[in-house]
């Protein structure tokens, strides 16, 4: 074991100590104590003591966990040998529980409560490949508690502190279910005053995620926040609001010398003043302040007035300014925005909303950007003899000009979201690839290339495609922050249109109409040549619903300079059973895509179905299963077949209960295939009324 090893496990020993010391310091004062139940109220005549317990029940707990994964890739040509790897994973924990919650000297005063289990730990791994065979042993001792004393709950002034530990799994589809570790401490003090109420907290966390296919890929999240926020209504039509928070966040890998660390510090105020006669307009400001060291470093300052003015029943109107100032990756960007917007409803059949928008951005000694467009919307739904109707249009048009050198411009926060077999394509052009940073929705999680997403170029579009091994899953939405070059004395001309038209019969049916378009063309200049980036995107469809059974069909022509397609699509959701102790359900859902004439010419077909089932069989036995299939057919790629079938009994007979689990994951890929199975088991016995005993 190298020694920043031996140094992380004596640091997570350590922690772990001070948890259950101030967890039994909370409850052995309690032995010491006359128990009181809450169903059993003590006699209105008798003292009650200092300190004294509500409950305290206590349980036995025997937890097993068992994983298997097989990985077998064919050899080829050349010098690539193949590889057989087979993991074996085998985890037991008995442990002796606590429960209890209780106060001291009077309930309003302090209360405490909380959860604290003992117990022993055994665990071994083993893999086996057919360049070497390792095992790994690890016995020890077993800390969990949740545990959370508050003072003066209620009060003028009070506060909280809490401590936890905790062990939780995470099924994932088509792959091992994960184990999560996740430790937490904190306080946290509120006052509160007539108009007045601020608060004070600062929590530690930290998250071990192992169960990864590659140990290596196993994940450590440390997350330290001190947080103040002020919360002050000066009068019924004025209000503010102020927050501080200091920040650092820490993820890394194991095995791997990439991890990433940022700490942060972010101020957030808001003015809010409402006025008229019926208090129908409203001012606000908002400022946001953020400075940030370490990896993805970003550092704003922004700050924005707005007014809302609503003329009468039918009349509305926005006016809006906002300044930015970023650094970025070492630019310094400075910004100004101003808005319009008219929204007017004619009757209630339609909304017309107008909006207009002009934007100038300076980049310190190099660029700057002037923008502006506006853009007009219809909403219109009318009740007919049969059902309702519903119709939308959209126009726009925005105008961006870039003077001075070739230089660089930021992209931050652009959300993507990935549907297989299409991979995302970002929305700018001439994106410089080793700007590109993916995380999580949060920001928190830094997915890495390579492992978690793929780029490539078409081009002067960059797109990104998830590996399916990866922890993006399909349907996961995901934030990219990079980097583009940009033209001397560029100009782009962006036309969007957006119309939908669909007819709700009452009977159940809805056939619809979707069309988006939008055509970007920019001038030639120096180093870049003219282009036309152009999406004309029709979809016509039809949806069918009824209480038990859902049924949908649409067919779909993406015409687009980077990757066009056609394809339809069939979906349907029947409920089998509908009891409210035995319900099935299953859903298919079939695509199939053409692509043609862009980064590749294939066909697609992806076929998904699943079935759930739960059926409770008694009020202490229930069962639950669920079989979830994938087929991708890449006419090029080659087909990829994936299953997840879970299968687990549910029983509670007296004070005893317990769990089974069983999970099966196949993926099977052109160029491997992999079987994992899990098994999970979970005894409790529970001992209510300890001290009684």
């Amino acid at each position: 074991m190298q020694r920043e090893e031996v140094l992380s496990s004596v640091a997570d020993t350590r922690r772990v100590r001070w948890g259950v010391l101030l967890a039994w310091g909370v409850i052995l004062p309690a032995f010491r104590t006359v128990p009181v139940r809450a169903e059993e109220p003590p006699d209105g005549g008798a003292d009650r003591p200092d300190l004294s317990l509500d409950y305290l029940d206590g349980y036995l707990e025997l937890e097993g966990d068992f994983g298997f994964t097989r990985i077998r890739s064919p050899r080829r040509r050349g010098l690539d040998p193949g590889l057989k790897q087979r993991n074996a994973d085998l985890r037991l924990e008995e442990r002796l529980g606590l429960q209890f919650g209780g106060s001291w000297l009077d309930p309003g005063f302090l209360q405490f409560g909380g959860e604290l289990s003992l117990g022993l730990a055994q665990s071994r791994f083993e893999e086996h490949t057919d360049l070497f065979n390792r095992t790994d042993d690890d016995r020890g001792y077993l800390a969990e508690y949740d545990v959370r004393v508050d003072l003066l709950p209620g009060r003028t002034l009070g506060g909280s502190v809490h401590a936890l530990r905790q062990d939780r799994r995470i099924n994932r589809r088509f792959q091992p279910t994960l184990r999560e570790e996740r430790s937490e401490t904190g306080f946290s003090a509120r006052y509160r005053r007539g108009p007045v109420s601020m608060g004070l907290s600062y929590d530690y966390r930290e998250t071990d995620r192992t169960g990864n296919r590659d140990r290596r890929d196993n994940e450590h999240f440390t997350d330290r926040v001190l947080h103040y926020d002020l919360d002050w209504t000066i009068s019924e039509r004025q209000r503010l609001t102020f927050s501080y928070e200091h920040g650092t966040i820490r993820q890394s890998f194991q095995g791997r010398r990439q991890g990433f660390e940022t700490t942060r510090d972010l101020f957030i105020a808001e003015h809010q003043l409402d006025f008229g006669d019926k208090r129908q307009h409203q001012w606000r400001v908002r400022m946001h302040w953020q400075e940030e060291s370490g990896d993805f470093a970003r550092d704003f300052f922004e700050i924005g007035p707005q007014l809302i003015l609503q003329h009468n029943d039918h009349l509305q109107t926005r006016y809006a300014y906002q300044f930015n100032r970023e650094r970025y990756e070492g630019l310094d960007i400075e910004s100004q925005r101003f808005d319009v917007q008219l929204v007017h409803q004619a009757y209630t059949n339609l909304t017309t909303t107008v909006d207009g928008f002009a934007l100038y951005e300076d980049i310190e000694d190099d660029i700057n950007t002037i923008q502006y467009g506006g853009s007009v919307e219809w909403q219109y739904q009318r009740r007919n003899r049969w059902g309702r109707l519903l119709a939308d249009l959209a126009l726009a048009y925005d105008t961006e000009e870039v003077r001075g050198d070739d230089g660089r411009r930021v992209v931050l926060n652009e959300a993507q979201t990935f549907h297989d077999p299409i991979a995302v394509t970002l929305r700018n052009r001439d994106v410089i690839r080793w700007s590109i940073v993916v995380t999580d929705t949060s920001n928190r999680r830094v997915y890495l290339p390579g492992v978690d997403y793929n780029v490539f170029s078409q081009g002067t579009v960059t797109r990104i495609a998830r590996v399916r091994t990866g922890r993006i899953a399909d349907g996961d939405t995901v934030l990219v922050d990079y980097m583009i070059r940009t033209p001397q004395h560029g100009q782009l001309d962006t036309i969007r249109v957006d119309f939908r038209l669909e007819q709700r019969f009452d009977g159940g049916l809805t056939p619809y109409y979707q069309l988006s378009y939008r055509n970007q063309e920019d001038d030639r200049s120096t180093g870049f040549a003219r282009r036309a980036d152009r999406t004309d995107h029709h979809r016509i469809g039809v949806t069918y619903e009824k209480e038990r059974y859902t049924l949908g069909a649409y067919y779909e022509i993406f015409d687009d300079t980077v990757e066009p397609f056609d394809a339809f699509h069939v979906n349907g959701l029947y409920r089998f059973l509908t009891h409210p102790d035995h319900t099935l359900d299953g859903s298919v859902r079939l695509s199939r895509f053409f692509f043609e004439g862009g980064f590749d010419s294939r066909d697609v077909t992806m076929l998904d179905w699943e079935l759930d089932h739960h059926w409770r069989l008694t009020d202490g036995l229930s069962t639950v299963e669920r079989v979830v299939y994938r087929l991708e057919d890449d006419s090029i790629a080659g087909q990829t077949h994936a299953w997840d079938v879970t299968a687990g009994l549910q029983c509670v007979w007296g004070r005893f209960s317990g769990e089974l689990t069983f999970e099966y994951d196949r993926l099977k890929l052109p160029g491997s295939k992999e079987d994992d199975i899990g098994v999970y088991v979970r005894i409790r016995r529970e001992m209510p009324d300890v001290l009684k005993r």
